[in-house]
């Protein structure tokens, strides 16, 4: 377990290091990666061990890569598994209101699940990008702190990507203290 420190107040968070994505039942991960396969294979991971707690997975990533993933997960999953994973765009769900800003997932998910209940088990992986614009990592603890708040009085699972090569190492300090789980990135997938 890590401490973290924040701010003149000395605030800690404490964060949990993951090395494995399946053991995760709930939590508010983050996850900075370097690779893109080794990425997709990590969403799919996820997905997987979703499906076998029965529940749905919502993946909000960009164009580029929904492709990449629908296609390794239609290798390895019947329909019927398939119907329990939901793409978002992530320029439609960060921009939604105009602005960068984190939405909650359970505002889409009456439009992406048929039937959908509060009964469902639902968790989410999120691609986090962003159009350059001033103040934006401002505008990312902001939103990711309204997350954090989302995913702990829904006890969902919910994992934060980021591209590392568009973090800087003073952002990512202060991302780390929005999160409790802290995904590590391995040479042969999480």
């Amino acid at each position: 377990m890590s401490t973290i420190q924040r701010g003149a107040n000395l605030e800690c968070v404490h964060l949990k290091e993951v090395n494995e994505i399946a053991s995760l039942a709930k939590g508010h991960g983050i996850y900075f990666f370097q690779d893109q396969d080794r990425y997709i294979s990590n969403v799919v991971d996820f997905v997987i061990s979703g499906l076998e707690r029965n529940e749905y997975s919502i993946i909000v990533e960009n164009d580029r890569i929904i492709p990449l993933i629908q296609k390794r997960l239609t290798d390895l999953l019947d329909e019927s598994r398939l119907e329990k994973v939901k793409f978002i765009n992530n320029y439609d769900f960060y921009y939604d209101k105009g602005d960068f800003s984190i939405n909650s997932i359970f505002d889409f998910l009456p439009n992406l699940i048929e039937g959908y209940s509060e009964n469902l088990t639902v968790r989410s992986w999120a691609h986090v990008e962003w159009r350059d614009e001033p103040e934006v990592s401002k505008k990312l603890m902001g939103s990711e702190k309204e997350a954090d708040v989302i995913v702990n009085q829904t006890n969902l699972l919910s994992v934060c990507a980021y591209d590392s090569e568009r973090v800087s190492e003073e952002l990512k300090q202060s991302l780390l203290t929005c999160h409790n789980l802290l995904i590590n990135e391995k040479e042969n997938g999480v």
